[in-house]
């Protein structure tokens, strides 16, 4: 089947929405506002893994499960206290209680609130029971769980682990602090003794509970994970993703602006524009930044100006040297030869007339002069023709008045920067000047080449030539081209060979 145009537009439309959304999700604003989500979402994350890190430690690896076991048994030892009043002792009652808080050999504590509550029963459990018993102040068993199996008035130390003894012992020294009265070991098995003490704290006995942990640790992480991390983690995933999204979108959208702000300045900097400044009033860096840019900016701007007046400077100053060189000696010779002609016109008109011709010769000679001058103060560039166009036209002029023949070549011709064309048509005047000064040339030629972001322009000439090692800087025209075309980034090369005439190529990149 052959492919149409509009099939292969149809083909090709998922690429150019990929690349269109790409393109649109690429720019900053869409950046900042993705970091923010997912800054939102990795700390989401890294809460959630520390909340379970946290609980894994406090229940596997800290006193602290021990230790509420601990206290929680301390308040409810004053309920043991009738029975161990009594003499002797009620073993029956003793036991009764033990089996009323162990239910599927599980531990399972009733605290008793003020008189007239309910009692309260510690949430869940606390882990399958190895061994409770109630001893008396000597450590003698008086009940235990399981059914008794330890005989009559047999010490508990010597039923129970080595590392419980300290736990037992200060149980019946009468000792309230948890962390002397509990233990967990190496094997998850919990260890815990509490005294039993009268009102008056007066030491009755002890209680004494070996446990083992309620659970695993992979199970325990597991459901930590699965009712409480993954829900209230998720809830918080949720949340926090779309509040750092708006929020990063918000945020992002103010700095875009801000950035949009300075781009806007530094376009119209680079287009000459310099009365454009930043405006923005915030305090931190980027507003320290604008503040920065905008003083460049007026320093560019002084620059330019300083710049423009010493050109304008130098233009004078060549004229001057112009006028000085050519129209005034010219005029000075024609007040001579008029001054001879008036001397001569009495006794000699035919010599007051040859005076009288030269002195008209002379005027002509100034006219050509001041002519070509005017043009060179407002170039055929400024007014619109375009420098290939200007060139021809001058170099038309200039070659009829100084009898010159010159050839102008254009390759690539197209517009240029004003700036541009007004730089090398001065440096064509300056150099085309030279050779009808000093190089004794028959034939010159101009050679403008431009390219994408280049131009070239080059002038030689079949003159006598010079040493460019010579002028040191002393030639006043040269120095002047190589300002011009230096000011706009250009380069100027000047060759030149004795009596193998002058080569002046100028080079200029343009945007």
């Amino acid at each position: 089947m052959a492919t149409t145009p509009a099939n292969s537009f149809l083909i090709n439309l998922p690429k150019r929405v990929w690349q269109g959304l790409l393109a649109f999700f690429s720019r900053l604003q869409w950046k900042l506002t993705f970091a923010y989500a997912l800054s939102t979402v990795a700390t989401t994350v890294v809460l959630s893994a520390i909340g379970l890190g946290l609980m894994w430690y406090l229940n596997f690896w800290s006193n602290w499960l021990p230790n509420l076991i601990a206290e929680s048994l301390l308040k409810v030892t004053s309920v043991l206290v009738p029975y161990l009043e009594q003499s002797p002792p009620d073993r029956a009652g003793l036991n009764g209680w033990l089996h009323n808080v162990i239910a599927d050999d599980n531990l399972v504590i009733n605290i008793p609130t003020d008189e007239g509550q309910p009692d309260s029963k510690l949430p869940g459990n606390f882990g399958p029971v190895v061994l409770m018993a109630v001893v008396d102040r000597q450590g003698r068993v008086l009940a235990e769980y399981p059914a008794e199996t330890t005989p009559p008035e047999a010490l508990l130390r010597t039923q129970i682990p080595a590392e419980a003894h300290a736990n037992l012992e200060a149980a019946l020294r009468g000792e309230t602090e948890p962390g002397t009265l509990a233990q967990r070991t190496a094997n998850n098995h919990i260890f815990v003794a509490v005294p039993i003490m009268q009102a008056d704290q007066q030491l009755l006995g002890a209680l004494f509970v070996e446990l083992t942990y309620p659970i695993e640790e992979s199970e325990f992480l597991w459901l930590v994970l699965q009712q409480t991390i993954l829900p209230v983690g998720g809830a918080m995933l949720v949340v926090g993703l779309i509040a750092g999204t708006v929020f990063g979108f918000f945020i992002a959208r103010s700095l875009t602006r801000r950035l949009r702000r300075l781009a806007g300045a530094t376009d119209a900097w680079s287009k000459g524009n310099f009365e454009v400044l930043i405006q923005d009033s915030s305090a931190d860096e980027l507003s320290q930044l604008a503040r920065q840019l905008n003083h460049m900016a007026l320093q560019l701007q002084n620059l330019l100006q300083t710049r423009q007046e010493l050109a304008t400077l130098e233009e004078r100053n060549r004229l001057a040297r112009d006028l000085h060189d050519s129209v005034k000696q010219q005029i000075f010779a024609t007040a001579m030869q008029v001054g001879a002609a008036r001397a001569l016109l009495a006794q000699q008109p035919d010599t007051a007339q040859t005076h009288l011709l030269e002195a008209e010769r002379l005027v002509h000679e100034a006219q050509q002069e001041l002519t070509t001058l005017i043009r060179e103060l407002r170039p055929a560039a400024l007014e619109g023709y375009g420098l290939a166009a200007a060139l021809r036209n001058y170099t038309a002029d200039w070659s009829r008045q100084n009898q010159i023949s010159v050839e102008v070549r254009v390759q690539g011709e197209r517009p240029l920067p004003l700036v541009v064309e007004q730089t090398l048509f001065r440096v064509a005047q300056e150099a085309l000047a030279n050779v009808s000064r000093h190089s004794a040339a028959t034939a010159a030629e101009v050679h403008l080449a431009c390219t994408a972001h280049q131009v070239n322009l080059t002038i030689s000439d079949n003159g006598q030539g010079f040493d460019p090692a010579t002028t040191n800087g002393k030639g006043l025209g040269l120095r002047s081209m190589r300002e011009r075309v230096e000011a706009l980034g250009g380069e100027l090369v000047i060759e030149s060979e004795s009596q193998r005439g002058t080569r002046i190529a100028a080079k200029v990149t343009t945007a």
